[in-house]
């Protein structure tokens, strides 16, 4: 796959009529993704008519394996901004309300008094705290009555 960005038009349309059966695969993304840069670079695409687009299209598809969604995206961020780049992913992550003291504790009180409604069960870890001083409670009930 290292000379294959430097293929004509016209020998990518002979491969890809060619090799019907044949199918490629790759094994690494940032290697692939550096190949349909070069490749996207050295055919000129945003230059190219409909018809060459479409061809150089289905040739990336069948050199590296990758679906029509997944060619579409990564011609998509090479016309937007110059280059072929993964995206960062970011997965969301809520932010921790309780600490595992604070869930093992509600647990324990929750099942000591049998599965109260919430306001109950804060009520009890407020009375701990302000009745038996109980400072270990604390933070779960400043953080119960916060819901």
């Amino acid at each position: 796959m290292h000379e294959a960005e430097n293929l004509s038009l016209e020998a990518i349309g002979r491969l890809l009529e060619a090799s019907e059966e044949i199918r490629f695969a790759s094994s690494n993304r940032q290697e692939v993704y550096g190949w349909v840069e070069r490749l996207l670079i050295q055919q000129e695409y945003t230059l190219q008519s409909k018809a060459a687009r479409g061809l150089i299209r289905r040739y990336i598809e069948k050199m590296t394996g990758l679906s029509r969604a997944q060619v579409t995206r990564l011609i998509g961020s090479y016309t937007a901004n110059g280059q072929v780049q993964p995206t960062v992913y970011r997965r969301h992550c809520f932010p921790q309300r309780y600490s595992r003291t604070d869930i093992e504790l509600l647990a324990l009180v929750d099942e000591a008094h049998e599965t109260l409604s919430g306001p109950a069960t804060r009520r009890i870890l407020e009375r701990e705290v302000e009745v038996y001083d109980k400072q270990e409670y604390a933070r779960a009930s400043v953080t119960a009555s916060g819901v």
